[in-house]
């Protein structure tokens, strides 16, 4: 288990050494237990928590920042200011007009769009805002994102491979899932620059291999994965209409609509599945965020 560190009220924060070491603590200690030797491992797979972050500077790799936790609730003030705006409920009706128009359901999430401290989009917001390392860094090309899937296999290919899949891009809520790429007009809006973004691979691809001195021998990284897709797959809920519900950290009910996205104005919001060669998968999610704290809550009553 890697320690959340909390250095402020309501910040949540993970040290990225310390999720790096335990990472490949945990591979080696699996193989070991196995019986078997790392040359015999023919490939990997990673399967990550969604929305937690970092940025790092291009060329030193050095982050910014520690990973900021999707539970984070420093951009709350940002959030709520946003939320309360005029420029948003002008967006509101302008997408509210266009859905009208056309029925095409790509306007009618903006239509009722409203943020929140889970989504990614505002805390980068925040990074942006908050950290002129990072600011100055992204103004010349020399900032780069990532969710926690794309740093380590940044980390593990020595910086060689810098990508996400599908499924971890469509979770942070900056990426547009009816178009299948980073938001533009989400990014102008919050003054978050474009350059930042990793490019966006199928979830099964080769993605390189782990460079040899990490476990002795090249290991091809053949996927990546968000947690709640991956959860998806695993319970093999491949058919539209099949459901499955995550009690973690966080609860969260998924149902597979196939090849059709569906966007709803009862809180449930359209993420990509998976993509594996010419085939997307899509889901629809309700989450709620503090189940896990409740768990523990319970359990030490």
């Amino acid at each position: 288990q890697v320690e959340s560190l909390y250095p402020r009220p309501g910040w949540v924060e993970l040290d990225p050494e310390v999720l790096w070491s335990q990472f490949i603590g945990v591979i080696k200690e699996a193989v070991q237990a196995a019986g078997l030797h790392m040359r015999q491992v023919a490939g990997l797979g990673i399967s990550t928590q969604r929305g937690t972050f970092i940025t790092w500077h291009k060329r030193t790799g050095k982050p910014f920042h520690n990973f900021i936790s999707w539970q984070d609730l420093r951009s709350a003030e940002l959030v709520n200011s946003w939320n309360r705006s005029l420029l948003l409920k002008v967006i509101h009706v302008i997408f509210t007009v266009l859905h009208f128009l056309t029925g095409n359901d790509r306007y009618l999430a903006p239509s009722f769009l409203t943020f929140s401290t889970q989504q990614t989009s505002m805390k980068l917001s925040w990074v942006f805002k908050n950290i002129p390392e990072a600011d100055e860094a992204a103004k010349k090309n020399n900032c780069c994102f990532g969710t926690i899937d794309t740093w380590l296999l940044y980390r593990l290919t020595k910086g060689s491979v810098y990508a996400t899949d599908y499924s971890n891009a469509s979770s942070t809520g900056v990426f547009e899932p009816f178009m299948k790429h980073w938001s533009p007009a989400l990014c102008n809006l919050l003054s978050i620059p474009m350059s930042i973004y990793p490019p966006v691979k199928d979830t099964s691809f080769n993605f390189g291999s782990a460079d040899s001195e990490i476990f002795g021998v090249p290991i091809p990284i053949m996927a990546l994965v968000a947690d709640q897709q991956s959860a998806m797959f695993g319970e093999c809920c491949f058919h539209p209409g099949d459901v499955k519900l995550t009690m973690g950290t966080g609860g969260f009910w998924n149902v597979n609509t196939g090849g059709n996205l569906f966007a709803s104005q009862r809180g449930l919001y359209p993420l990509i599945g998976w993509k594996i060669g010419e085939e997307i998968i899509y889901l629809t999610e309700g989450c709620m965020s503090d189940i896990g704290t409740a768990i523990k809550w319970a359990q030490d009553i």
